[in-house]
């Protein structure tokens, strides 16, 4: 038996495929060879002629860095400050610590998890989680502030920060980031989106939480199934932002104190190309970077064109990213089983750095 259908995807069960969406993105349907790996070439990897010169995507391959086994690895995310990265593994209610040099930590939370961010805090390793049920806040380092000495399971239990918004049983959290402004941005998750009581409906919202009041204000006009690929342009004005069953990524005009605006198509993925996309995150070049899940790649686009600029392999099924290290040059994906659970990474080319991840700012913990 199979984990329960999360984030768009049947862990342990099927993967996804082209021929799964058909009936929602563009009606076309998809060959494959069962004797081969399904190719994108066609797609993906054909040369581009612009302006008589020839574009063809840069190719890297990324390799395991850690063996971690999640289920459902997601929601990487880089502190600057602790020079640690932090993720979960969704249904197995737990989040991870690594400082890139030491045995990795996690800490079990007893809880389904959506996503992780960072906290700001005088208090080093602090995070704030969105659980199934609630906001929670923690830390993942000892109170000295040693991050080879991590606190151990269960020595602290998280804090409840506030409810986690739309109290439905039929959604839950799932994708989400701390936007430039320092508020937490949240989409749900329509937890029977292939199967059950809500099949193919529309039923999750996108929302946002005031740092300042704690109070949750819903930002998208309009419903839909999979929240994924919340992430910002640099100067924090653009969000994107996918609803995984649709296989297209939009950009938004984004302030800290409306709803989002201007909506516009940045990437529809092609027929040919199995599986849709999960999370993502932006370079300090503007330009976004999107785990293909059910695709064994991640691949960077040009939000002005939908250019894919860049592809990068990973022998695993692809969740979320982020960039990390001392320089933020490397690039960490995490992956879920049933062909996958490691983080892995790959190092950047010269001149593709991440940026800072913002963090929530809560005036109690500054």
């Amino acid at each position: 038996m199979g984990e329960n259908d999360v984030d768009g995807a049947l862990v342990g069960g099927a993967s996804l495929n082209a021929d799964s969406f058909t009936r929602i993105h563009d009606g076309a349907t998809t060959t494959m060879n069962k004797k081969k790996k399904v190719t994108v070439k066609t797609v993906l990897e054909v040369s581009v002629v612009r302006a008589g010169f020839t574009f063809q995507p840069l190719e890297l391959t990324a390799t395991l860095a850690l063996a971690t086994e999640n289920a459902l690895g997601e929601s990487p995310i880089w502190s600057d400050k602790d020079q640690c990265l932090y993720w979960i593994s969704a249904t197995e209610g737990e989040v991870w610590r690594w400082n890139l040099h030491n045995q990795p930590h996690r800490r079990l939370i007893q809880s389904t998890l959506g996503c992780v961010g960072l906290l700001q805090s005088s208090t080093p390793g602090s995070i704030i989680i969105a659980a199934e049920n609630a906001m929670l806040t923690t830390t993942m380092i000892s109170p000295n502030g040693d991050t080879n000495s991590p606190i151990p399971d269960f020595a602290m239990g998280p804090s409840i920060l506030c409810d986690r918004p739309d109290q439905m049983s039929t959604t839950r959290p799932n994708d989400g980031r701390v936007d430039r402004f320092g508020n937490f941005v949240l989409g749900m998750y329509n937890n029977y989106h292939r199967a059950g009581a809500t099949a193919g409906e529309n039923n999750a919202g996108l929302f946002r939480l005031n740092s300042q009041s704690l109070q949750w204000e819903e930002i998208l006009d309009y419903r839909f199934r999979v929240s994924n690929c919340i992430c910002f342009s640099p100067d924090g004005n653009t969000m994107y932002f996918g609803d995984t069953p649709t296989r297209t990524i939009y950009a938004f005009d984004y302030s800290p104190n409306g709803p989002l605006t201007n909506r516009r198509m940045v990437w529809k993925m092609p027929s040919a190309l199995p599986g849709g996309p999960d999370g993502a995150q932006v370079d300090s070049n503007g330009l976004i970077w999107v785990a293909v899940t059910g695709a064994n790649r991640v691949v960077q686009l040009d939000p002005s064109s939908g250019r894919i600029e860049m592809i990068v392999h990973v022998e695993a099924n692809p969740t979320s990213l982020t960039f990390g290290g001392p320089d933020r040059d490397i690039l960490f994906i995490t992956t879920r089983k049933p062909n996958g659970g490691g983080l892995y990474s790959v190092k950047m080319p010269y001149g593709v750095v991440g940026l800072h991840e913002s963090e929530f700012k809560v005036e109690q913990w500054q």
